[in-house]
């Protein structure tokens, strides 16, 4: 109950004690009034209960209905495996072998490899390390289909090589992002298809809300997902105060990049969508600090040739900045640090193939080489 409810029913309540239908002693009044006043007040206290019982009982009801409860979540400590721009984390290896090593940005030295990150997978950039650069989540393996509409992940310390279930073994987390802090998680939330559902080609999970969580209490809000419309590469801004991601509402429409405000939204259709940084699809999302967006963008995809562009969004002025890459090959990955002045790009070394793949530094506008030994499919700062 709001306070000026309480204090209009708790003023009343103390207006109908003191009024009487005929004189009386100012003893008797007073005795009235306190009985009546006590009546109201153990009246608005059982109301509050009731009603705090009901508010309880519908959150209960809404958690088990949408994401189950799990344990809470230690926030992770110790220093960080890199340090930009000195060192940052990278997926390297031989096709679909790969491990996680920390590497000299300066030389391209494997510094250390992280104990117990040999896997196997056929992306190229498949890990998510957090902004404090002290652990990286993978996907954990399944092997049915209602397993993989309900994806979990595995947390793997970056100094010890320590693995545990990530978000305290939370289900049905699709692409997800962490805040600066590492409080909040933001992450689209896929279930299995429901009974009669109608098979198509690609996945068959449904995809109904975009869920943002406060890993320590549990505590989170959800964004409806309309029927048919398609969010990819999501991220949280470092002070998880708003999102952007890549939308589609229609199908064979181009997805296009959008930014939604949290505070005041409920659908992620709502916010707006920044201008298009060219003819080519839009990918790989990056907050540079709070009020800067960066994104792989390009021209000539309608025309050719193709020019790959690095492009920047400043969302407190609404300008925007294309900056050719001049790479010769696909681009993986790109990241940034926290501060948002350190970008590193993961791309392959030739036109049209995707070995070797390397490593670029962005150094006054301009991508520099790390001089790495082997193939490298994924930096992070």
């Amino acid at each position: 109950m709001r306070d000026e409810e309480l204090r209009s029913r708790l003023q009343a309540l103390a207006v109908a004690g003191q009024a009487a239908a005929r004189p009386a002693t100012i003893a008797a009044v007073r005795r009235r009034s306190r009985r009546k006043v006590q009546s109201g007040i153990v009246m608005v206290l059982a109301g509050l209960l009731v009603a705090g019982a009901g508010v309880q009982l519908l959150a209960d009801t809404a958690q088990r209905r949408s994401i189950g409860p799990v344990p809470p979540v230690a926030p992770p400590a110790g220093p960080p495996a890199a340090v930009a721009p000195d060192s940052f984390v990278g997926q390297v290896g031989s096709g679909p072998a790969r491990h996680t090593v920390i590497i000299d940005a300066r030389t391209g030295r494997i510094v250390r490899q992280v104990p117990g990150s040999d896997r196997q997978s056929d992306l190229a950039a498949d890990a998510v390390v957090s902004p404090d650069l002290r652990s990286e989540y993978i996907p954990a393996t399944s092997s049915t289909s209602t397993a993989a509409c309900q994806p979990s992940w595995t947390q793997i310390d970056l100094a010890s090589g320590a693995r545990r279930a990530a978000f305290g073994g939370l289900t049905g987390v699709g692409e997800f992002s962490l805040s600066a802090d590492g409080r909040w998680l933001a992450f689209v939330h896929t279930t299995p298809p429901g009974p009669g559902s109608t098979p198509r080609i690609g996945s068959n999970c449904r995809t109904e809300q975009l869920v943002v969580r406060e890993l320590a209490s549990g505590r989170q809000r959800g964004w409806t997902i309309p029927p048919g419309v398609l969010v990819e590469q999501v991220q949280l801004s470092p002070d998880a105060t708003q999102l952007a991601y890549l939308l589609t509402q229609a199908p064979g429409e181009q997805r296009a990049l959008h930014l939604l405000p949290l505070a005041g939204t409920t659908s992620v259709t709502q916010g707006f969508y920044l201008p298009q940084a060219g003819d080519c699809p839009v990918s790989t999302v990056r907050f540079l600090g709070s009020r800067r967006l960066l994104v792989l963008g390009g021209r000539g995809c309608n025309t050719g040739p193709v020019v790959r562009l690095l492009v920047e969004f400043d969302l407190s002025s609404g300008q925007v900045s294309r900056r050719p890459l001049g790479l010769p090959g696909e681009v993986f990955s790109i990241d940034a640090d926290r501060t948002g002045r350190h970008v590193i790009i993961a791309a392959a070394g030739k036109p049209n193939q995707q070995r070797p793949a390397t490593v670029y530094l962005l150094r006054g506008g301009q991508p520099q080489r790390v001089p790495l030994p082997g193939d490298c499919w994924q930096a992070d700062w």
